[in-house]
């Protein structure tokens, strides 16, 4: 929805015309984006402000035909009457005479300072009429300019380590944010070619070095939050929210106001059959209209529902309470599906289930295959005889009594009522709905087998696709999935909002000491690399990763020697071969170096590649994910080089019962599939690739690690290094005589 791929943004340029072509939006080509604000946007405490503030990873990761260029102006304010208001400033002056064709302001933080140095929040009131008066300056240098004035970054007054009085004063300012955000959503909702962007809930406490600026990792979510938005202009909501005033009107239905999370809504009776229903508008509507139709326990858990909201989702509950998916509340949601559609809500609604919810719409689904774009089930309920029947769970006599009155059952012919089938789900298979699932492992009141996975298992074999995530030693609660991003993305992708996060080329904004690069920054050592290769065009061997790869030479000496005692000396170093390894690096940032990096300079016969594993511990990508990304890269690598590839990880990793082990595992299967199907490789272009398969060098029998790695359940020991030499020996021998 606002995540398309830039990577196939700058494959879209005309050639006939400079124009960029968005869906219906046609960007110029050169697009230029201003980014205005304070110190946030300047990049103040990131060490590598050119590049690692949000609009310098902006510019590398949108890349042609995009200028981004960074206004960002220490302590200014969007007050005119404050100490430092930033339409006074020689940055704003610069971003006018640039004339941008998009301009996003990130002000307000320091607006909201009331003490004895600052005396700013007191001319609070005037925040719309100066902002107002911001954009018409934007609007007087550009009159088609795109404005997106975006609420204030979070403060975080629990951030460890603040001073008490900086604690205290965060306190109070953090309340303030929510004023200044509700000035620029009326600012945008009244003036024409000006949009909101919400950005409240972008950062994490771990996200920002002083409870305020973001760090270079918070820099990055901001640019990929920003990056959204320029991909997916959006339009106001009034006109889905006129369409469904006239539509109650006509059908002589009352309405009352509504509120969720700062989102404004209504609450009215469906007339036929008199179900209560809740309508929550974004304060911008997506592309195609979406919406999330959010079954029982509606509030519980709410961090999907609000993204969702963030990203134009309208988000709806129909109150089914006591039906348990029976026929009545199929009905109920029939006549709500008609009434939204006839408003401009898209036809097809994601489906948001947790617990007993998952009985309806897991069978709303089944009755109206058509209709459904995505489901998301957590602990769902999908047999009765499960819950409330209690067959292997809890039971619960008084649900069970209603369940089978809403069904028409009693206890013996209950018996008979079996789950789905794989033959009733083929037609939501058919229609290509994708399944989402967050299941507790230890749910004893809802058991998953008799329920998530007997759903996920059936579902599968119907020929549907489904995504599994399992929370070891979870029960039935706590519902949700945290952090939400993963889940978010598969519903937006679902729903034609393309999430190409592993497969889009994109710098790191990797810095810290950890990394083993003695105070370089990830861009030094990529130009280290790079200068190094230049002296050695001819290195036959190159391996390519994170930082288990940097392990075999360290940072400062990458290539092998002859005589070396390292384990890539020993193996090696009569042929040459050479580290580009990069600590914390993902699927992405292999794919940008693979353009900008040390392969420009080197001619290999044989790449080994091993990466991965930070994409599912760090970026908290899911294997599908990570797997697109590692198959991405084997197609660009066999477009750039005629080397042959060997691919060997991501390793194990984690606990043996671990999210963090399961998502490798499935990463691992994917990877043996590329051997195993023929002509996959030539219908991506990759003919010159094998997968070698060394989860056992690193695994005792039981699946717990064994001492080739290290104590952290990620990197390998020296020990390990010399296994994984060993077992890559003769492939890259047979490889180099070719």
């Amino acid at each position: 929805m606002l995540h398309a791929n830039p990577r196939r943004w700058r494959c879209l340029a005309l050639s006939t015309a400079s124009l960029l072509c968005l869906g219906s939006t046609c960007l110029m080509a050169q697009t230029r984006i201003a980014c205005l604000g304070d110190s946030i946007t300047a990049g103040a405490r990131i060490a590598d402000r050119e590049h690692s503030a949000y609009p310098g990873w902006l510019n590398d990761y949108l890349g042609q035909p995009f200028e981004v260029r960074n206004f960002g102006a220490g302590g200014a304010t969007m007050l005119r009457h404050a100490d430092r208001p930033y339409h006074k400033t020689q940055a704003f002056r610069d971003a006018i005479a640039w004339q941008p064709h998009i301009a996003f302001v990130i002000l307000g933080t320091n607006d909201t300072c009331e003490n004895e140095r600052r005396h700013n929040w007191r001319h609070a009131d005037d925040l719309a009429m100066d902002a107002a008066k911001l954009v018409a300056a934007l609007h007087a240098a550009r009159k088609d300019m795109r404005v997106v004035l975006c609420s204030p970054t979070p403060m975080f007054a629990d951030k460890l380590g603040l001073h008490p009085e900086r604690k205290a004063d965060l306190e109070t300012r953090a309340k303030r944010l929510a004023s200044c955000a509700l000035a620029m959503q009326t600012v945008a909702h009244e003036t024409e070619h000006v949009e909101y962007l919400e950005l409240r809930s972008t950062l994490r406490a771990q996200d920002v070095s002083d409870g305020v600026h973001p760090t270079a990792f918070g820099a990055e979510r901001v640019a990929r939050r920003i990056a959204e938005a320029i991909a997916s202009p959006r339009t106001p909501s009034s006109e889905q929210r006129s369409r469904l005033d006239a539509q109650l009107a006509q059908l002589e239905v009352a309405s009352k106001p509504d509120t969720f999370h700062g989102f404004a809504g209504i609450t009215f009776q469906l007339p036929k059959t008199s179900a209560t229903c809740r309508v929550f508008s974004p304060i911008g509507t997506a592309r195609g209209a979406p919406w999330v139709l959010r079954a029982r326990f509606f509030g519980h858990q709410p961090a999907l529902d609000i993204a969702l909201l963030e990203r134009g989702f309208h988000l709806v509950h129909c109150d089914v309470s006591n039906l348990y998916g029976s026929q009545q509340a199929i009905d109920r949601y029939v006549e709500l599906h008609s009434l939204l559609e006839h408003t401009g809500l898209n036809h097809r609604a994601v489906l948001e289930g947790m617990s007993r919810g998952g009985l309806q719409i897991v069978n709303w689904a089944l009755a109206y295959p058509q209709r459904i774009a995505a489901i998301y089930g957590d602990n769902p309920v999908v047999d009765i005889r499960s819950w409330p029947g209690g067959n292997s769970g809890k039971r619960s006599t008084s649900d069970w009594q209603r369940c089978l009155k809403a069904y028409g059952l009693d206890e013996e012919t209950a018996q008979d009522f079996a789950p789905v089938s794989v033959e009733r789900l083929r037609p939501l298979a058919k229609e290509r709905v994708p399944m989402m699932l967050v299941l507790g492992i230890d749910d004893d009141v809802v058991p998953i087998a008799e329920n998530g996975d007997l759903l996920a298992a059936r579902y599968t074999k119907a020929g549907g696709s489904v995504e599994v995530w399992r929370k070891p030693d979870n029960g039935h609660h706590p519902h949700g999935l945290h952090p939400v991003d993963p889940l978010l993305r598969a519903i937006l992708r679902a729903t034609g909002f393309p999430q190409d996060i592993t497969t889009t080329p994109t710098p790191s904004v990797e810095f810290r000491s950890g990394a083993g690069w003695h105070g370089d920054s990830w861009r030094m050592q990529v130009t280290k690399m790079r200068a190094l290769a230049k002296q050695h065009p001819d290195t036959p061997i190159v391996f390519l990763g994170d930082s288990i790869t940097q392990g075999l030479t360290g940072s400062r000496n990458r290539l092998s020697r002859p005589n070396g005692t390292r384990a890539i000396d020993k193996a090696f170093g009569k042929h040459g071969a050479i580290s580009l390894g990069l600590s914390g690096d993902r699927t992405e940032h292999i794919l940008y170096r693979i353009q900008h990096g040390a392969l420009q300079e080197l001619k290999p016969k044989v790449i080994v590649l091993q990466i991965g594993v930070n994409n599912v511990v760090s970026g908290k990508h899911t294997a599908n994910e990570v797997l697109e990304g590692i198959l991405e890269i084997a197609v660009q690598l066999n477009l750039q080089t005629r080397a042959f590839v060997l691919l060997c990880g991501p390793f194990p990793a984690g606990k043996r019962d671990s999210a963090t082990r399961q998502a490798i595992e499935r990463i691992r299967e994917g990877c043996i599939a590329l051997n195993n199907t023929p002509g996959m490789h030539g219908s991506r272009g990759m003919h010159n690739i094998r997968y070698l398969d060394l989860h056992g060098l690193f695994l005792n029998k039981d699946g717990t690690c064994n001492d080739n790695m290290r104590g952290d359940r990620i990197h390998i020991s020296s020990k390990g290094q010399q296994a994984w030499m060993l077992a890559l020996s003769p492939l890259v021998e047979l490889h180099l005589n070719h």
